[in-house]
């Protein structure tokens, strides 16, 4: 506990640095972050900016049509023992120094931040995507997949009413799991190890490009239902579908429709003391059943995927900062190196 609190010029130097950082929102909410160099600050650049970004590039495709989506539950974190409350308080700046620099304010939104990535990790990660889906299985599409999970949560995180400074610090721990993910698994592909920072960096530029361009069909066109679909379905198409000029307009409808129902989901759908333990009942993955291909031919199974790997639960594949792959099984804690059968 020495180490619980700041020393004194710590704390008003932390408090300055907020002071400007309240400014610069204040005059330059309209610009869009346009430097990626270092993980921590990327992820604060996203979230400062994340409320003013309106200037984004247009993505214009085929008009589409909405799909209705199945609503059951899906496989979540375990539930902690703890309840908190879902009343929203204004917090004192040494509430707030608190919530930043104390052993215990870090740990527990390490904590949350851990569980919240791991929700989102295990849904993108599910096999359906790249089998059912037919989403290609290389590195840029499943990461495309990932940051849209982590981006539902993000604007979960934003709009937060029970603990908005906490909410913040939460946002910032989520992305800083998501660029050492990303790093992990940059590495896994095999790269140089001089070049890892560049292939991040531009992982990170993928990544905001993404977000921003989500963001902005949910601002522009919020009461513009056909319009906004239209723009998801460009995301979809660029960075999930990796600009693939032979995708199906079936897959893409059903894609977009996806994001339209976990929207809602997230913001208006999950109670707040499930969200607050990292609980993210995400619903069903769409039915990619009696696909057609762009002729109206009904498209065939698809059979084994190439480098993906169907591990029997409650298995996961996971991965050492080097890129190393072992196995932890959820129920009993226990890793291995070898994949289990």
């Amino acid at each position: 506990l020495f180490y619980a609190m700041p020393p004194l010029h710590d704390a008003a130097v932390a408090i300055g640095r907020r002071g400007c950082d309240a400014i610069r929102r204040s005059t330059l909410v309209n610009l869009r972050p346009t430097s990626y160099d270092a993980k921590t600050n990327a992820s604060r650049l996203y979230a400062n900016h994340a409320n003013g970004l309106t200037h984004h590039r247009s993505i214009n495709t085929q008009q589409t049509a909405f799909r209705c989506l199945s609503t059951s539950s899906s496989p979540s974190s375990k539930p902690q023992s703890d309840e908190i409350t879902t009343e929203s308080k204004d917090k004192s700046i040494f509430s707030k120094l608190w919530d930043k620099y104390s052993f215990e304010g870090q740990q527990k939104r390490i904590i949350l931040g851990e569980r919240l990535f791991r929700t989102a990790q295990y849904r993108a990660n599910d096999p359906r995507w790249f089998t059912e889906a037919r989403i290609p299985y290389e590195f840029r599409p499943r990461h495309a997949l990932l940051t849209m999970h982590v981006w539902f949560l993000h604007k979960r995180l934003l709009a937060d009413r029970v603990d908005p400074h906490l909410a913040l610090l939460v946002q910032e721990e989520l992305f800083d799991i998501l660029w050492n993910d990303t790093q992990a698994r940059i590495r896994a592909e095999g790269v140089n190890e001089l070049t890892v920072n560049k292939h991040l960096k531009d992982a990170q530029q993928l990544t905001f490009l993404q977000c921003t361009h989500m963001d902005h069909c949910f601002q522009e066109f919020a009461n513009d239902d056909k319009k906004r679909f239209e723009e998801l379905a460009g995301v979809n198409w660029t960075y999930v579908l990796n600009s693939d000029e032979e995708a199906y307009n079936d897959q893409l409808k059903r894609l977009t429709m996806y994001i339209e129902y976990q929207y809602v989901n997230l913001l208006e759908g999950v109670p707040d003391r499930y969200f607050w333990k990292g609980r993210i009942p995400w619903g069903d993955i769409p039915d990619f059943a009696n696909m057609k291909d762009n002729k109206g031919k009904k498209l065939k199974e698809v059979g084994d995927v190439a480098g993906l790997e169907v591990l029997p639960q409650p298995w996961r594949k996971t991965l050492t900062d080097a890129g190393a792959p072992y196995y932890w099984n959820t129920d009993t804690d226990k890793t291995t190196w070898k994949k289990p059968s």
